[in-house]
């Protein structure tokens, strides 16, 4: 059955739910990364631009939102995508703070979205121009439409249809959206069947709304992809090292081959479950380093209460956050990228609902026993009471974060990789340095991942070079140049084009003399080839 006494939100709801998201925006504002970066994230400030299909697994659908907030005129195109993510950061904590009012029927569960605001995964990613704030927003809007579907007593199943649509199109944000997929399915069908009349419909709703989201992934995927700038994926990577997974040219050669190979990570696929790893220890590290970093001990002990509220009250509920909490952590827990502490973002929004939910339930306890109290008078123990769990929520954190605040940077960051925070225009001198020794228009780069779209962003979009062709180096897992991209420098040297590398690359030195063009770039290293006499 649903919920009893269920929640209805109301304007005010939602004005409390604005609320959070301005204060989140204003937050991640202040520490916003203030210019282009390297890796991913200048891959996504270059291509919300120029378009073209991303790394995989491919994520058109973030691109239109990204490329939508790059039209705001305000600070450069490398800000504004930095900014869409504080956004969608925006949208994910004011969506916990309606899915716990919703489910508990308090107002007093912002300690919810507070824990997730300050948790260290979530706030590096807010600030970068990056895919996860979104997918993460897309979760909890997933969620949400769920819940108000399952309080409706006659069940509008055009809320099932919307979920399902966000599900299939959240796959061109992120592939981790398809996590919640179980729980949701499993849910649904639950209710169906307790309703017994036409207990097939709702799931048909769910299902058809997920396949047409699918084909809009799809579609749009195409569209980008029949647009090929110098820019995608395929151009840059895939197809000059294809060898290096291997790939024939007849693999790429159509769009929907092209979407299978992006869409399905054929690039990281060893990295799932990979037998090299001590399962044993990466649990341990989990308990004992990851998660006391992310979250106070009390945020998870109101965690707890949040289950236990859900088992006594909800059990339909509670088995529906649980199986998501055990697939979302068994995803992040069984995957191995250079980046895996970010795939446990949608556990921690889970966590972060509970959170909320658990807050909840406590203040609806506290309630009960203050009726005896002048109505006046009644607000104020639970507003102490949310003071209190707030500043036990965010003790172990205040500090550094404060500090981060203060100074206008998040020093608590310790991945410098796309964004090293001590050095925020670290990427931007790098990559004008060296675009600035490259005299030729029509030079070919090879060039590592990390600085590869920050030098595409400063010669393309900003300088409008857009001669300049450049190719990765070695992309995961390749230990070298592979063979058809040194077939591939060696006809442009031929040609008598301009080659520059970005290593001393062993394997080309007995071919060419490497000459260092990039004297006094501090962060970046340019050789200039030329052949052997």
């Amino acid at each position: 059955m649903p919920i009893s006494n269920p929640a209805v939100l109301n304007r005010r709801d939602f004005l409390l739910a604005f609320a959070v998201a301005v204060i989140t925006v204003m937050v991640y504002l202040r520490v916003l990364a203030p210019d282009v970066l390297y890796g991913d994230s200048g891959e996504f400030q270059t291509l919300a631009y120029t378009w073209g299909t991303t790394h995989t697994t491919g994520y058109p659908v973030y691109l239109v939102f990204a490329r939508v907030i790059g039209f705001l005129p305000i600070g450069t195109l490398a800000w504004r995508i930095n900014f869409a993510s504080a956004v969608f950061a925006a949208v994910t904590l004011a969506g916990i703070y309606l899915i716990a009012r919703l489910v508990t029927g308090s107002n007093w569960v912002l300690p919810g979205s507070l824990v997730l605001l300050l948790s260290y995964t979530f706030w590096s990613q807010s600030i970068i121009a990056e895919v996860y704030t979104l997918a993460t927003a897309f979760i909890a809007v997933i969620l949400l439409i769920v819940i108000m579907w399952y309080n409706e007593p006659k069940k509008r199943h055009i809320l099932l249809f919307t979920a399902g649509f966000l599900m299939g199109a959240g796959l061109g944000v992120h592939l981790f959206i398809v996590l919640i997929a179980p729980a949701v399915f499993g849910f649904v069908l639950w209710v169906a069947f307790g309703d017994r009349q036409r207990w097939w419909l709702p799931l048909w709703r769910l299902v058809s709304g997920g396949l047409s989201g699918l084909l809009f992934f799809f579609l749009l995927f195409a569209y980008i992809d029949s647009r090929p700038t110098p820019t995608n994926i395929f151009t840059t990577s895939i197809i000059p090292s294809a060898e290096t997974w291997g790939l024939q040219a007849s693999d790429l050669d159509s769009a929907p081959e092209r979407f299978w190979i992006s869409v399905s990570g054929h690039q990281w696929r060893d990295r799932m479950v990979p037998g090299d790893v001590n399962y044993t220890n990466t649990l341990n590290d989990f308990h004992r380093k990851t998660l006391p970093k992310e979250f106070a001990t009390f945020t998870l002990i109101l965690v707890v209460f949040g289950l236990v509220f859900l088992l006594v009250r909800h059990q339909r509920l509670f088995l529906f956050f649980a199986l998501a909490l055990l697939t979302t952590f068994a995803a992040g827990f069984l995957y191995f990228p250079g980046d895996k502490f970010i795939f446990y973002l949608p556990f921690y929004l889970l966590i972060a609902i509970l959170c909320g939910i658990g807050t909840g339930f406590i203040h609806a306890e506290a309630a009960s026993r203050l009726n005896k109290l002048q109505p006046s008078i009644r607000p104020l123990p639970l507003i102490a009471l949310t003071v209190v769990i707030m500043a036990l929520c965010a003790a172990p954190l205040a500090t550094t974060r404060w500090r981060s605040l203060e100074r206008g940077v998040s020093g608590f960051i310790t991945e410098d990789y796309v964004y090293p925070v001590t050095r925020p225009n670290e990427a931007r001198a790098a990559a004008e340095c060296a675009v600035s020794k490259i005299a030729e228009p029509d030079a070919f780069l090879v060039l590592d991942w990390q600085a590869l779209f920050a030098i595409y962003y400063v010669a393309h979009v900003e300088q409008g070079r857009t001669g300049i062709v450049m190719r990765e180096a070695r992309p995961y897992p390749a230990q070298e140049l592979a063979l058809t991209l040194q077939n591939d420098i060696a006809m442009h040297v031929r040609d008598g084009q301009a080659v520059y590398v970005d290593n001393d690359y062993s394997i080309l030195a007995n071919t060419y003399t490497l000459t260092e063009v990039t004297g006094s770039c501090r962060a970046y290293r340019l050789f200039k080839l030329a052949p052997r006499q």
